[in-house]
């Protein structure tokens, strides 16, 4: 039997390969995209539904199942004929079990949590996907207008994950659920960020087999540009020689370290993160996101609100020229007055002890020692 890799690259070659394009998001060509990471995100979903023993979930204890799944899902079969279908292909399998096995060949296909797997911790992140088409079901998850107001959001060019985490002190932190991407969680102190770059891809190509595709129109081309607004690719490219850039692409290897050694996340980060291109100035403008527009609204509102703790985070903090060289101006005349203050103490000192010096000279010279009275 093929191994769980050699599906997942069967899946996205058979579901994704592009016919035509040949360029990617930032002008790349296509065979530059690599399925590794969407390789594990496979292997590691499969794993987490189909258990550790033969008896957990027997419709998905053959990958060659799931495969047929997630195609059929693809081409439009509804949850009830797939139901069905495993019925009639597995007839001992129990109501629990076929749940179980289409909510994993959605999750394969959407890379979006839906379904609840046994022993799941964040159980209130996941979806609910309980009739009709994964089609539709992920249509009206996002077809949800935005509501906040956005006519005094600004997103400059130093908007980016960089000072988010710098100056903002909000945490940065990855995930494999596209539902959460720009989410903030704990008290807003930690955002999530979808860094399947790659899969993205693979959707934004067209392919001739593909009728309507899964996604609404335009969410694709959305989510790789909040992608490119966050990490721009003239900002974090490790390529580029400009130092505050190369403090940006040092600090994103790091992050990359940091995620891929600490243990809790079941895949590496997607390589192309920082290579979605760079968003002009016209394409940062808010009212031209639509799916992402409230949570950015937020993000940029907490990223506002946001003030310096440390002088690290002032030191950064430029969003206010005139406050910070105000800021840092202060602080050169404190530091100044404080030196000229202990120069001038110490001087004090040195003199009171040359004059008690003297003294004790002038005295030793009146009366020497040793002469009686």
């Amino acid at each position: 039997m093929a191994s769980l890799r050699d599906y997942s690259l069967r899946h996205m070659n058979a579901t994704f390969a592009p016919s035509s394009a040949p360029r990617l998001f930032n002008g790349d060509r296509s065979t530059e995209l690599g399925y590794e990471v969407y390789g594990q995100y496979y292997e590691y979903q499969w794993r987490l539904f189909s258990g550790h023993n033969t008896t957990t979930c027997r419709p998905t204890q053959n990958p060659e199942n799931t495969f047929r799944l997630v195609h059929h899902l693809h081409n439009g079969k509804a949850r009830e004929e797939l139901k069905e279908l495993l019925k009639s292909t597995i007839s001992s399998a129990t109501d629990e079990e076929c749940e179980r096995s289409m909510d994993l060949a959605a999750r394969l296909l959407t890379m979006l949590w839906i379904g609840v797997p046994k022993d799941q911790v964040m159980a209130r992140r996941c979806l609910r996907w309980e009739q009709g088409t994964i089609r539709d079901f992920v249509s009206d998850f996002f077809k949800e207008a935005p509501k906040l107001s956005y006519e005094r959001v600004r997103l400059p060019k130093s908007f980016n994950a960089w000072s988010i985490s710098k100056i903002a002190g909000i945490n940065i932190s990855f995930t494999d659920n596209l539902a959460d991407h720009l989410l903030l969680t704990d008290d807003d102190s930690t955002l999530l960020i979808f860094h399947h770059v790659s899969f993205l891809e693979c959707h934004l190509q067209p392919n001739s087999t593909i009728v309507t595709p899964l996604y609404p129109a335009g969410l694709i081309h959305e989510t790789l540009s909040t992608i490119a607004l966050l990490f721009p690719q003239s900002e974090f490219a490790l390529a580029t020689r400009r130092s505050r850039s190369r403090q940006k692409s040092w600090w994103l290897r790091n992050v990359r370290l940091a995620h891929e050694q600490s243990g809790q996340h079941p895949t590496a980060l997607d390589p192309r993160l920082a290579l979605c291109g760079t968003l002009q100035a016209h394409d940062r403008q808010i009212e031209r996101f639509h799916f992402w527009r409230d949570r950015l609204v937020i993000l940029k509102q907490t990223y506002d609100d946001a003030t310096p703790s440390s002088l690290k985070q002032w030191w950064h903090d430029r969003r206010n020229g005139v406050q910070w060289y105000t800021f840092w101006v202060a602080v050169l005349v404190l530091l100044t007055t404080t030196v000229l203050s202990l120069l001038q103490t110490v001087a004090a000192f040195l003199q009171v002890y040359q004059a008690y010096v003297t003294t004790a000279e002038v005295r030793g010279a009146v009366c020497p020692q040793g002469k009686s009275a």
